[in-house]
């Protein structure tokens, strides 16, 4: 419910490096999704 971008690390233990793993997700409105959405193109 909050915009923004988030930042963290891998915390399941699947593999080697995970400690290596950093995390960004980019928080946004939902109609601004929607509208990327409807907006997108197949490559």
């Amino acid at each position: 419910k909050r915009e923004g971008v988030f930042y963290g690390q891998c915390s399941e233990i699947c593999g080697v490096n995970h400690g290596f793993m950093p995390i960004v997700i980019e928080a946004i409105p939902l109609e601004n999704y929607l509208n990327w959405l409807k907006n997108k193109t197949d490559i």
